[in-house]
């Protein structure tokens, strides 16, 4: 398997945020297994990059060009079982999703420590367990769904959590209503997503993120998320220590479109590079939570973003190249620099 990492720093460009603003520097950081660019999942504090190929995971260490590049490839089980990974932790801890290895059409969740030690992780009685976030204390989590009985599908759907071995569910308090969990932070607060529904017909009649910070789901500084109707979108993508959450907004044209950062009550504007379109939320379909970006304690954020390159001749319609991005807060002073890494690397999956 033949790997290529490309790494070029663009610029530092300043944010501008709605009280005060926040600086960055950009670093395109092209992660290309089998000459295929993959996209960036999440980002570690010791810069340990996440993303995923067709059926594996891998994490890229030294991925800024600081030291030698080593890649590791993560399956669920083996090479056989397709695997999607969501989140990495300062312990290089990674958690995902992959197809049952023993049940056909079925989802587990997993685990796998830093040691290679992969823990698959089922709820109990559940057909499916989707899991998407880890703090630094091992606590995963989740969503599952539980078979279908009788009524709408959507009751099927839970959020979790995991902790030393023991799930518990967690969902919003209200009928008709399902919960997915996307992040967890270390201090335990859980960013996540609810959704109302009309039984049977699975009409949504109302979503909305929130934070669950010990015992309390808090939701009055975030937007309703109105994709089902095609309206403006919101999505909360992750957490990090300090409490900074990445926020997505996407589907409500020029005044509301873009990635903001919250933070303690305010929202503060990411602003990229001139040239750069930021992708739609993957957060936008009405199952998987959103996690098209992610951030690390040192504020780093990690995602992806697109160029255009060209005119296609015989549609008329742009072309557009993906590239994956890191963005290092800085002290505020705004540089410039070029620097282009190449360096080929020959590993084989584990």
């Amino acid at each position: 398997m033949k790997t290529l990492l490309s790494i070029v720093i663009v610029c530092a460009v300043c944010a501008t945020a709605f009280a005060e603003s926040i600086p960055y520097e950009f670093t395109t950081t092209d992660i290309s297994v089998d000459g295929v660019l993959r996209n960036l999942r999440d980002i570690n504090d010791d810069g340990m990059i996440l993303t995923n190929t067709v059926n594996q995971a891998v994490i890229v260490k030294s991925a800024l060009g600081k030291g030698k590049l080593k890649m590791t490839f993560i399956s669920c089980i083996d090479a056989a079982v397709d695997t999607s990974a969501t989140a990495i932790n300062n312990n290089g801890e990674v958690v995902g999703s992959c197809s049952n290895p023993t049940r056909s059409g079925f989802a587990s969740g997993f685990v796998r420590l830093r040691n290679g030690r992969r823990i698959l992780l089922d709820y109990p009685g559940a057909d499916h367990t989707i899991a998407s976030g880890i703090n630094d204390n091992g606590q995963i989590v989740g969503h599952y769904w539980n078979p279908l009985d009788g009524r709408s599908g959507l009751f099927r759907i839970h959020g979790f959590v995991w902790d030393k071995g023991k799930f518990s569910t967690l969902d919003f308090p209200l009928p008709n209503t399902y919960t997915t969990l996307s992040a967890i932070n270390k201090s335990g607060k859980i960013i996540g997503r609810y959704v109302t529904f009309e039984a049977p017909s699975n009409l949504i009649l109302a979503q909305r993120w929130f934070v669950y910070d010990n015992g309390s789901f808090l939701t009055a500084d975030f937007p309703e998320s109105l994709e089902y109707i095609g309206g403006p979108a919101f999505a909360l993508s992750d957490i990090n220590e300090s409490g900074q959450i990445v926020v997505d907004r996407t589907n409500g044209g020029p005044e509301w479109n873009g990635v903001f950062i919250y933070s303690a009550g305010t929202f503060y504007e990411v602003q990229f590079p001139i040239g750069w379109i930021i992708p739609a939320g993957e957060g936008a379909g009405v199952i998987i939570p959103g996690s098209s970006f992610g951030i690390n304690n040192k504020g780093q954020l990690v995602g992806n973003y697109q160029v255009q390159v060209g005119i296609d001749p015989f549609y008329g319609s742009p072309i557009y190249q993906r590239h994956g991005f890191v963005a290092t807060p800085t002290s505020g002073e705004e540089t410039r620099a070029t620097i282009s890494i190449k360096q080929p690397v020959s590993i084989q999956p584990r």
